[in-house]
């Protein structure tokens, strides 16, 4: 009787066991969601959204799994892989913190190289469309150049302002668009003149 009551009580002591291991990650998901949300900052979200999303991608599929699991029969409930998501997706999250200061600081200094080689580009702009051929049939084609190239100061300028309230991702996209627009009028310049000289040797 006495070996019959031990070999439950030790039975018993098992499934406890078993059933205190199989418990869901409840601080865990807690924890994750607190590193989550402190990384959406406004930073995180414009220089590092990919790494913030990839956060809560696990994040969700951790909640996916601790559901699958809650709903089989307590013994047979393992939330190992739940729990490896939920620390991935911190991870990721503190990740996206790192990216984001690092994406920053490049972005700047990007916009900062672009943004200083902008003035001697709009410069030599200036000067092919002075050169620039004229007649009937350029006169439209000057005056859409010379709203690009104003367009381009305009662009330039928002650029300046930009970085001054330190929007780098703003600044870097405003100064590219100037210096495209730069690009286009001396490319369309230099094709003026090369059609001017084929009509010159004729």
């Amino acid at each position: 009787m006495k070996r019959t009551l031990l070999a439950l009580s030790f039975a018993i002591s098992i499934v406890l066991l078993l059933a205190g291991c199989a418990s869901a990650p409840t601080a865990e998901v807690t924890a994750t969601k607190a590193a989550i949300t402190e990384a959406q900052t406004d930073d995180v979200q414009t220089y590092a959204p990919d790494s913030l999303t990839a956060a809560q991608n696990d994040l969700n599929k951790a909640t996916a799994e601790i559901q699958t699991q809650d709903n089989k029969f307590f013994l047979s409930r393992d939330y190992k892989q739940a729990t490896e998501m939920l620390k991935s997706a911190k991870d990721l999250a503190e990740k996206a913190k790192a990216d984001a200061q690092s994406n920053k600081m490049k972005t700047k200094a990007d916009a900062e190289a672009l943004i200083a080689s902008l003035p001697p580009q709009m410069d030599e702009a200036k000067k092919a469309l002075a050169k620039a051929p004229r007649g009937k049939d350029t006169k439209a084609d000057l005056e859409a150049m010379q709203n690009d190239l104003k367009v381009a100061e305009e662009s330039i300028a928002e650029a300046t302002t930009a970085m001054t309230g330190e929007k780098f991702k703003d600044a870097l996209a405003k100064a590219t668009s100037a210096k495209e627009k730069i690009a286009s009028v001396i490319d369309q310049v230099k094709a003026a003149q090369e059609k001017a000289k084929g009509k010159g040797r004729r």
